[in-house]
C-alpha cells in the first residue's frame, strides 16, 4: 500500500486524505527513514491538507523545508495559517516558502507579518532574519526582500543593516554602501531595545563600520577607507585594527600589501591562525602553491583552521598531480563549507583513476549524510557523467532529480547544460526560459538564459536585454559581468567587451572568464596579451574544458573574423548565483 500511495503522489499535488491521518503520518517517516524526501514530504502535505492539529501541521511544515520540497512547504503553510492566522511560525514557514520559490512580494508579506507580531521584537526578528539570509541559496530573492522590508521600516537601524549585507552579498555594493551609511547614521540603540545576539552596541557599529569600508571599496572607492584604516593602525596598533586593515587591503585586490600586515600578525600567538590562514589563501589565489603549502601545513601543526588546510592542501596535491596524496588530504576534512567540494573532487580523482565504484559508492554516502545538498550533490554527480562522456547517464540522473526536487533551480541549470552538450540547444533555452517565465525578477535566470543565447549567437539583441536587466540587478557580480562582455562580443563591439570582461576578471580569475577575454584579446591582434592571461588561469583553473578548447582553437585558427566568433564548447549556463 505504501509503495502505491508513493508512486501515485509523484507528479500531482498532495492527494486529499483517503485514509486515516495516521497512515500518511507513519508512512511520511518511513520515507524520511528510506531516504526519500518527495514521497516524505508529499505524505505529510495529505495528511495536514484538511488537519487541524496545529502540531501535526508544524511537522508537516518542517519536513517539507528539510526535504527541500517548498511548494508542499507553502501549500502546507498556507493549510497552517488558515487554522491558525496568528500564528508567526506559521507566517515564518509561509516566508521561507515562497522565498525560495522566488514570490518575493509574498515573502515580503509574511515576513512583515513576523517582525511586528513577534513576541522577541522586530529588531531581534531582524537580526534573526539578516542571519538566516546570509546563509540562503537565492542570493538575489534574498537582496530583493530585504528591500521591500526596508521600505517598511524605514528608521530601522536592523532593516537597514539586513538590506545592506544582502546587497553586498549579491554583487551591488554601491546600494550596500547607502544602507550602511543610513544605518550608521540613525542613533544607536538602546540597552532595552538592541537585540539580544550576544554583541554589544559597540561591536555591532564596529562590524557595519567595516563593512561600510569594505562596500565602498568594492564599489570602486578605495583610497578614502583604506587610508582611514591605516590611520587608525598608526593610531591604536592593535591585532584587531591591523586584522581590519589587512582584509580591507584583500578587498582591494592589494594582495602584497596585506600579506605584510599579516605577517606582522602572525607573530602575535592568538592572531597567528587566522593570518596564517588568510596568507595561505592569498599565496593559493595568486598560483604559488608551494609557499601556500607552508602556510597550510603550519596550520595543521598548530592545530587550527584543520578543515581549510586540509583541502587546500588536497587542492595542492591535486595541482601537482599526486591524487593518492589529494585524496587522503580530503578524506580529512571533516566540517564546514568545504567538507562538500573534498568529497566531490575526490569522487571525480576515483572515476578518474579508474575507481569508478567507489566514487559511486561516495557519492551515495554523500547523499545520505549531506540531505540538505541533495540537489548539489546530483548535479555534480550528472557532471561527472558528462565529462566522462556518457550525457545520456547525466540526463537519465538529472530528470530522476528534477522528479524528486521539482523546485530545484540548480537541477533545471545542470540539466539544460546537459541538453546543450548533447548538441539539443532549442531544448536547453526552453528549460532556461521555462525558469525565466517562473522567476521573471531573478538576475541568474535571465543571465543564463541570455548568455546561452549568446553563447550560440542566437537573438543577440534579446539576449542582451536579458543579460543588461541581470546586470542592473547585479552590477559587480563576475558572471554577468562575463555574459555581458560575451554577448557584446558577439556583437562584434569588441573593445567595449573587453572592458567588461576585464572587470569580471578582476572579479574571479576562473577559466571560463579567462577564455572569453583571452578571445576578444586575440581577436583584437593582441595575442601576447592573451596567452598571458590564459597561463595565469591555467595556474589556478588548469582543468577547464572552455579554457582548453579556446586555447587550441584559436591557435589553429589565429585569423578568424572577430565580427563572426566562432562558436564555442557549451558550458554550463551562468547562474550568475556564485
Amino acid at each position: 500500500m505504501f509503495g502505491l500511495a508513493a508512486c501515485a503522489g509523484i507528479h500531482r499535488k498532495a492527494p486529499e486524505p483517503a485514509a486515516p491521518q495516521s497512515f500518511y503520518t507513519v508512512t511520511g517517516e518511513i520515507a524520511l527513514a528510506r531516504h526519500q524526501p518527495r514521497v516524505a514530504a508529499l505524505q505529510y502535505a495529505a495528511a495536514a491538507a484538511h488537519d487541524t492539529d496545529l502540531g501535526l501541521l508544524a511537522r508537516a511544515a518542517d519536513v517539507a523545508a528539510e526535504c527541500l520540497q517548498p511548494s508542499l512547504a507553502e501549500q502546507i503553510a498556507a493549510r497552517w495559517t488558515e487554522v491558525d492566522p496568528k500564528s508567526v511560525e506559521a507566517q515564518r514557514a509561509a516566508a521561507r516558502a515562497a522565498l525560495a520559490l522566488h514570490k518575493i512580494g509574498n515573502a515580503a508579506a509574511h515576513y512583515h507579518f513576523v517582525l511586528v507580531s513577534s513576541p522577541l521584537g522586530t529588531d531581534a526578528e531582524f537580526a534573526a532574519l539578516e542571519t538566516e539570509l546570509g546563509g540562503n541559496d537565492n542570493i538575489f530573492g534574498a537582496r530583493q526582500l530585504a528591500d521591500r522590508l526596508a521600505s517598511s521600516f524605514p528608521s530601522s537601524a536592523a532593516a537597514l543593516r539586513v538590506q545592506g549585507f544582502t546587497a553586498l552579498r549579491a554583487d551591488d555594493p554601491a546600494a550596500a554602501v547607502q544602507s550602511f551609511t543610513a544605518a550608521l547614521a540613525l542613533p544607536p540603540a538602546s540597552a532595552a531595545h538592541a537585540p539580544d545576539t550576544g554583541e554589544t552596541e559597540e561591536n555591532r557599529r564596529r562590524d557595519l563600520q567595516q563593512s561600510l569600508a569594505r562596500a565602498r571599496i568594492m564599489a570602486g572607492d578605495a583610497e578614502a577607507p583604506l587610508a582611514q584604516a591605516q590611520e587608525k593602525v598608526q593610531h591604536e596598533d592593535t591585532s584587531v585594527n591591523r586584522l581590519d586593515y589587512a582584509l580591507l587591503l584583500m578587498t582591494a585586490q592589494r594582495d602584497s600589501a596585506a600579506s605584510q600586515q599579516l605577517e606582522l600578525l602572525a607573530h602575535n600567538a592568538e592572531y597567528a591562525p587566522v593570518a596564517l590562514r588568510l596568507l595561505g589563501l592569498v599565496e593559493f589565489q595568486e598560483g604559488h602553491l608551494d609557499a601556500a603549502s607552508v602556510k597550510f601545513a603550519e596550520l595543521l601543526r598548530a592545530d587550527k583552521y584543520l578543515d581549510d588546510a586540509y583541502y587546500y592542501l588536497g587542492l595542492i596535491a591535486d595541482r601537482h598531480d599526486d591524487p593518492e596524496h589529494a585524496l587522503r588530504l580530503y578524506a580529512q576534512v571533516q566540517n564546514g563549507e568545504n567538507v562538500l567540494p573534498a568529497l566531490l573532487r575526490a569522487t571525480t580523482l576515483l572515476e578518474k583513476h579508474g575507481a569508478a565504484a567507489a566514487g559511486e559508492e561516495l557519492l551515495d554516502r554523500l547523499i545520505e549524510d549531506e540531505p540538505l545538498r541533495a540537489p548539489d550533490i546530483l548535479a555534480a554527480r550528472a557532471r561527472m557523467y558528462a565529462e566522462s562522456g556518457d550525457l545520456a547517464r547525466a540526463l537519465t540522473l538529472l530528470d530522476a532529480g528534477v522528479m524528486e526536487y521539482p523546485d530545484s533551480v540548480d537541477l533545471r541549470y545542470a540539466r539544460a547544460s546537459t541538453y546543450e552538450e548533447q548538441g539539443r540547444v532549442g531544448a536547453a533555452l526552453h528549460e532556461l526560459a521555462n525558469l525565466v517565465n517562473l522567476r521573471p525578477d531573478d538576475p541568474g535566470a535571465l543571465n543564463a538564459l541570455g548568455y546561452t543565447l549568446a553563447d550560440h549567437s542566437r537573438d543577440l539583441p534579446r539576449a542582451r536585454r536579458l543579460i543588461e536587466r541581470a546586470h542592473a540587478a547585479a552590477p559587480k557580480n563576475a558572471a554577468i559581468l562575463d555574459s555581458l562582455g560575451w554577448v557584446l562580443f558577439r556583437q562584434a563591439h569588441s573593445a567595449e567587451a573587453e572592458s567588461f570582461l576585464r572587470m569580471a576578471y578582476a572579479e574571479d580569475r576562473g577559466g571560463d572568464i579567462a577564455a572569453h577575454l583571452g578571445e576578444v584579446l586575440w581577436q583584437l591582434g593582441r595575442s601576447a596579451d592573451a596567452e598571458h592571461i590564459w597561463s595565469e588561469a591555467r595556474a589556478l583553473d588548469g582543468d577547464n574544458r572552455l579554457l582548453k578548447s579556446t586555447r587550441q582553437r584559436l591557435h589553429t585558427a589565429p585569423t578568424a573574423s572577430a565580427a563572426s566568433p566562432p562558436a564555442v564548447p557549451p558550458v554550463a549556463p551562468h547562474t550568475a548565483a556564485n
